[in-house]
């Protein structure tokens, strides 16, 4: 794990990553008011200048002010101006329409999962837009996030450089401490801030007892609920982050801190996670070899 003597390295690392990936274009970074995309920010003003980044924010139903509060102030901070695009009420519109074409799935724009999804899911139509006018996407995606499948590989996945895809959250929080992040951001619990209050480890809770990445919406028993919170409140981050990166490299989780329950249920949403999440894209044949040059 990185330690605190590799921060400067490493935050040279991560800048000199940015510039050399963006070259002469510019960046482009979606911020949410947390402590990855306000890194991410960070980053890459500092490795492009404020003039070469553009930064946007969603504003959606059900946000938590505070995230949005804070998207504003790191704008401010960081002396760019911050593109807000009101996006409330299009996730619903786009399922109702989504629920009504294809009842086969049985889309629930009621529930929980759908409707975060398709909030994260409409990125994807800004940053292609984005993107198709040259701004390079710089993502901000941690690795604690892609091993367990907390990210949508065609919403917030799809990015030209992922400058901390290979820091899991507690080595993020470092980096975050050395380039100037605020203490309210670095003090509120992680969330993709889908609804109000949301959090990581309550969501996590519930894919544990799922044993895997939540699909489709779902009811869950009171033992189930209970189960989950009780999962929740035994998580660590740096004790989970640990137990991932001893999966990672084939290690003994025995050399892991959490409960041993704990560690079979990670063990299984890790390897669903890989399983739904990390399918490869863009797969093709070769042509074939008996290809020649067309004769003029």
């Amino acid at each position: 794990m990185l330690q605190v003597s590799d921060i400067d390295e490493e935050v040279a690392r991560l800048i000199d990553l940015i510039r050399s990936g963006v070259g002469d274009d510019r960046g482009l970074v979606f911020v949410s008011g947390g402590l990855d995309s306000d890194v991410v920010a960070r980053l890459t003003v500092r490795a492009l200048g404020v003039s070469r980044v553009k930064m946007l924010t969603v504003i959606q139903d059900d946000m938590s002010p505070i995230h949005l509060e804070q998207a504003r102030c790191l704008a401010t901070q960081l002396g760019v101006e911050l593109v807000e695009i009101d996006l409330r009420g299009l996730p619903l519109e786009v399922l109702y329409r989504l629920a009504v074409a294809d009842q086969q799935e049985v889309f629930d724009p009621l529930g929980l999962l759908d409707p975060a999804r398709m909030k994260c899911s409409l990125r994807t139509v800004l940053t292609s837009t984005y993107q198709d006018r040259g701004y390079v996407v710089i993502g901000t995606g941690n690795r604690t996030e892609s091993e367990l499948g907390f990210f949508l590989p065609f919403g917030d996945g799809i990015w030209h450089i992922g400058p901390i895809a290979h820091l899991y959250k507690t080595e993020v929080r470092l980096i975050a401490a050395a380039v100037g992040t605020s203490e309210s951001v670095l003090g509120q619990p992680p969330s993709a801030g889908f609804w109000v209050d949301q959090t990581d480890r309550e969501d996590l809770g519930f894919w544990l007892v799922n044993e895997g990445p939540i699909q489709r919406e779902r009811e869950f028993s009171d033992g189930e609920v209970a189960q989950a919170d009780e999962f929740s409140r035994k998580l660590d981050e740096t004790a989970l982050d640990e137990l991932l990166l001893i999966l990672s490299v084939g290690g003994n989780v025995g050399e892991a801190s959490l409960p041993p329950d704990l560690i079979a249920k990670v063990e299984l949403v890790v390897k669903r996670s890989a399983r739904f999440k990390g399918r490869p894209t863009g797969v093709t044949l070769s042509r074939p070899s008996s290809d020649s040059a067309p004769r003029i």
